[in-house]
């Protein structure tokens, strides 16, 4: 931790690797390859600290301009990135350099698996990779990505009857009611500020808003962010291969 530094972590979430990468973590986040250059050619964004005061004291931004001049890592519309990138749409590709760069990734393509895949469970693998801190990138139907990098449980009431009446004497239990599907909620880095669908979303993070982070929720097979549904979530193909497929 930077010395003198009044930061805190934010209770609300069970994994943050926000705090994680940019506070707890102080090793030097070199670049790799030629794409900060022109958003940040003094090499600022090599102190994961700086990072993580950027987050706090820039993230509620209300203008183009403002977000233009934002070195927030994995802000899409800087304008030295967008140069860098000749104004090209980058969201899914910055988050994979960010997660590279900063957050353990291998740098291979990642392993994608549909929410909605019979027999898999991606909100645990999820969550496991968040516990093994590794993030977990997310293509919302194909028209934008975001990157998972916290979450929370819910947990969803019971439904009616949940527990079943108690069995008549002699008599055998009715079948039990199924748990309710699982329930969490999901924070990441968001590329476009406020969110490519309505441009004006913000989230509380440490005390401060954010344009820069947003929520998923998940309600059983259905994760929902901005007004777009998940369609998969993408993990550190090594780290996939050694915890899920080995």
């Amino acid at each position: 931790m930077a010395g003198g530094c009044k930061h805190g972590s934010d209770l609300a979430w069970t994994t943050d690797l926000i705090w994680h990468y940019f506070h707890q973590v102080t090793a030097e986040a070199k670049p790799r390859g030629h794409w900060y250059r022109e958003m940040d050619p003094l090499s600022e964004l090599s102190d994961r600290h700086r990072i993580y005061e950027l987050l706090i004291n820039e993230g509620n931004l209300t203008t183009k301009e403002q977000v233009a001049s934002s070195k927030i890592p994995w802000n899409q519309n800087n304008a030295g990135f967008l140069k860098t990138v000749n104004g090209k749409y980058y969201c899914g590709s910055l988050i994979k350099i960010v997660f590279t760069r900063y957050m353990g990734w291998s740098g291979d393509e990642p392993r994608s698996i549909s929410v909605g895949k019979k027999g898999s469970d991606a909100a645990g693998w999820v969550i496991k990779s968040l516990e093994d801190k590794k993030p977990v990138r997310v293509a919302l139907g194909g028209k934008h990505y975001v990157g998972i990098v916290g979450h929370r449980c819910r947990t969803a009431p019971a439904p009616p009857g949940g527990k079943g009446p108690p069995p008549p004497p002699g008599g055998r239990r009715p079948p039990r009611t199924p748990p309710p599907p699982p329930q969490n909620t999901f924070f990441f880095p968001q590329p476009w500020a406020g969110g490519s669908s309505t441009g004006n979303g913000f989230i509380r993070y440490a005390g401060n808003d954010s344009c820069f982070l947003g929520i998923i929720q998940q309600d059983g097979a259905k994760w929902t962010y901005d007004g777009l549904v998940v369609s998969a979530v993408e993990f550190d193909k090594q780290w996939f291969r050694q915890n899920v497929r080995k």
